[in-house]
């Protein structure tokens, strides 16, 4: 076990120290914070029962981490923006980036599902009306709808590490190292981010 987790923190060491030194002022804060990383890391894992996406985990231990750091200096200071509201950076356009990379995933879905999936979900067109404009049952387009939301999500998660909320719902993201394989768009993302 010990082998497995010093593979991991290897692997990951160096975007996260890259990752707390862009909300940091200097090298020794930022090895400060990684080192406490890497004790939660080590205590977390006894404690979690499961984690399905390690690297994932390991950015939201580091930007707790990079919140803990800048509680315990200033209690009364206001916290850094970018981990204020849990958002991109202001000015990145990461999440924009995001959404051009969309595109891609939902062309690239099979026709009966992208159809449905963008009548509804972009259009806005109500499930009911969907299922009449294209004459199948509201069952068959409530169907197509939540595969192409699936098959959508599994894209996204194959070129970025995902940071969800309690919902579910997606807070942040760090492209991984291979990049988009739909878009291309990751490799981008990863350059003006180092």
């Amino acid at each position: 076990m010990m082998h497995t987790l010093e593979a991991v923190w290897q692997e990951h060491r160096g975007e996260l120290k890259s990752f707390i030194l862009k909300r940091v002022r200097g090298t020794a804060e930022a090895e400060d914070i990684l080192h406490d990383v890497f004790l939660k890391m080590l205590a977390g894992l006894g404690s979690v029962q499961r984690v399905d996406h390690m690297r994932a985990w390991l950015f939201s231990v580091a930007r707790n981490a990079v919140t803990d750091h800048f509680r315990s200096k200033r209690p009364m200071a206001e916290l850094p923006e970018d981990l204020a509201d849990h958002g991109p950076e202001q000015g990145s356009g990461q999440m924009e980036d995001m959404g051009a990379c969309l595109r891609p995933m939902i062309d690239a879905l099979p026709d009966k599902i992208r159809v449905a999936l963008v009548m509804a979900d972009l259009k806005g067109v109500k499930q009911r009306e969907v299922a009449e404009r294209l004459g199948i049952s509201v069952s068959a387009v409530k169907s197509r709808i939540l595969r192409g939301r699936i098959l959508v999500r599994r894209m996204v998660e194959d070129c970025c590490s995902l940071e969800l909320d309690a919902r579910g719902s997606i807070m942040d993201y760090v492209p991984k190292p291979k990049g988009c394989p739909q878009c291309g768009q990751g490799r981008e993302l990863r350059r003006r981010s180092e």
